[in-house]
């Protein structure tokens, strides 16, 4: 064996080897600058909260601090995921400020969507795209809300993380959101349809139909459950617009009807015009879910408000993957070198 020769260093262990390593790659990764991206998510969640607060207007007969007390008008009162999810901040951190509880909550939420959204983009769309769709939020949502509901960013992060366990077919997970999602708001019930248009191939219909099924007596439990421990004094347990939408879609102000059906295509911020180009080269997943589309909007017909186009934002995520498909068949037909969908 060689002696150690007299002038070598003796080896000194470094302090703290996992901090340093951890140091080293916290520093890697800001030099890298991939954060920059999440940095813009965050401060787009900051703008659209800001100008949704601005913008809305709080029903006297569901304000937020009814909806936290639990006293608003039916059919309200039973949406509550959100304002449980608010009553437990402000009692554990001692704020009495509900607003300031809900634009905490919904600035993490938004962020978190369009992690979120990111993700499932890269399902269907080359990475860049994936990227840069979920910035389309601060089009589409500061102008798709009229009154304030604390439950709808909620409802597009959670029907987006239902959407990405159904294409990675982590059932488990799916039912679990699903749950959440119907404590959330009772039109969690058409993801039982996207659910069934999806996976029926993968599950055999036997399976898929097991599934369907308790996944309505999931939705069935709590629909019941909630208007049984619930007892609001005004309101009515399902509100029916058929008249007034009706009225909508025929009448208007200094344009007449033109300028309604122009708020009512307006949807999703017009998104929906890519979605249908280039049909047959659309992802099978996509498409099959769209089956559900005919009757959701006849649902909506009959129990939702024309007027608000935030009756829409499910579809959200499925828009965003559709058009972004149609932009990549546009610039591969055109010869610009756009990569192929990953």
């Amino acid at each position: 064996m060689e002696a150690a020769r007299p002038d070598s260093k003796p080896m000194i262990a470094r302090p703290f080897p996992r901090l340093a390593v951890a140091r080293e790659r916290a520093w890697e990764y800001v030099a890298s600058g991939r954060w920059s991206l999440y940095a813009v998510y965050l401060g787009a969640a900051f703008l659209i909260t800001g100008i949704y607060w601005q913008i809305t207007i709080q029903l006297h007969t569901a304000t937020i601090e009814m909806f936290v007390a639990g006293t608003a008008n039916k059919p309200f009162a039973y949406r509550v995921l959100m304002p449980w999810l608010m009553a437990i901040v402000s009692g554990l951190n001692n704020i009495e400020d509900l607003k300031l509880v809900d634009v905490s909550l919904r600035v993490m939420i938004l962020f978190g969507t369009f992690i979120l959204l990111r993700h499932w983009l890269r399902y269907f769309v080359h990475p860049l795209l994936a990227d840069i769709e979920p910035l389309v939020l601060g089009v589409i949502l500061p102008w798709s809300f009229l009154f304030y509901w604390p439950y709808d960013f909620s409802g597009i992060l959670l029907w987006t993380a239902c959407l990405v366990c159904l294409v990675e077919k982590r059932y488990h997970l799916y039912l679990v959101l699903f749950l959440l999602s119907t404590l959330n708001r009772e039109t969690a019930f058409f993801l039982i349809g996207v659910f069934a248009a999806t996976q029926w191939e993968n599950l055999g219909w036997r399976r898929t139909l097991r599934w369907a099924g308790v996944q309505l007596a999931v939705w069935l439990v709590v629909f019941v459950s909630l208007r049984l421990m619930i007892h609001p004094d005004g309101g009515d347990p399902v509100e029916f617009h058929v008249l007034d939408n009706l009225d909508f879609l025929v009448r208007g102000y200094g344009l007449g009807p033109f300028e309604h059906w122009l708020q009512l295509l307006s949807g999703l911020g017009f998104l929906w015009l890519l979605a249908p180009w280039h049909w047959s080269q659309k992802s099978l997943f996509l498409r099959r879910a769209c089956w559900v589309l005919p009757f959701h909007a006849i649902s909506l017909l009959i129990v939702g408000r024309l007027v608000e186009t935030r009756m829409w934002y499910e579809w959200i995520p499925i828009a965003l993957a559709m058009a972004g498909q149609s932009l990549t068949a546009f610039y591969q037909r055109d010869g610009a070198g756009c990569p192929e969908r990953a």
